[in-house]
């Protein structure tokens, strides 16, 4: 079993009106550090920037990186209990942090429903709100055999001999079977993959670094949010994890 210390989850926008620069492959991210063991203080990372030509990642602290304060955090101890994780801004990214006292896997997980509207045209049904959700694990000792899914969009991982296991939820029930999961490797290369009848989608790393699984879901009700006309919610929810 790896030992998980450093988690990202990228929220990639399209371009629109309001942030130019989702058009440079802009995301969010997060980062987890710790040393794996009880009791010694893990920090969450939170940044916004963008992947060059080059494959290179540059943060940005632009107005797309303050609404990373409208992210709500929270942790999902080993036995199950959550609690609020705060974050500071510190220089280009935000930053809480959580001490582990028992082992097992903790979960972290953000949502942002604050984000504005997309403006794709003045034709309001082509404008897209975007709501988004960030998942990360953290171990310490031996991974928590069992887990629930904890938000609306939640992404459940486990490994066993190198494979692992994708279980994807929406309002807190397992996919239907069909239902479309994104892999990306740390090359960029992306892979399809559909969920089975069993609500789960397998794969296996051939690469060590950063591999981002992503699920959308489009809700095709109309609506307004913060005075702008939308057609449709698009929910979109990244589990990425960094294998050594």
């Amino acid at each position: 079993m790896f030992k998980l210390r450093t988690v990202f989850s990228l929220l990639l926008f399209s371009v629109f009106f309001l942030f130019p620069q989702w058009a440079k492959a802009s995301a969010y991210w997060m980062e987890i550090h710790g040393s794996g063991k009880l009791k010694d203080p893990v920090k969450v990372q939170v940044f916004y920037g963008f992947i060059d030509d080059l494959s290179e990642r540059h943060r940005t602290t632009g107005p797309e990186f303050q609404e990373i304060k409208n992210f709500r955090f929270f942790i999902i101890n080993a036995k199950g209990e959550k609690s609020k994780l705060d974050l500071q801004m510190k220089g280009d990214y935000w930053e809480g942090t959580f001490t582990p006292n028992s082992e097992g896997t903790y979960r972290i997980l953000g949502m942002n429903d604050q984000l504005p509207v997309l403006l794709r045209s003045k034709n309001p049904d082509e404008n897209v709100r975007p709501i988004d959700f960030m998942c990360g694990a953290y171990h310490v000792g031996k991974p928590s055999e069992i887990m629930s899914p904890a938000q609306f969009m939640d992404i459940i991982l486990q490994e066993k001999n190198g494979v692992y296991t994708v279980s994807p939820y929406r309002n807190r029930k397992p996919v239907e079977k069909g239902t479309p999961i994104r892999i990306f490797n740390p090359e960029n290369w992306e892979k399809n993959i559909s969920v089975d009848e069993n609500h789960q989608a397998v794969f296996k790393p051939t690469l060590p670094g950063l591999y981002v699984i992503r699920q959308d879901w489009n809700d095709t009700n109309p609506g307004t949010f913060q005075g702008n006309s939308y057609g449709k919610i698009r929910y979109r929810n990244n589990y990425c994890l960094w294998i050594n």
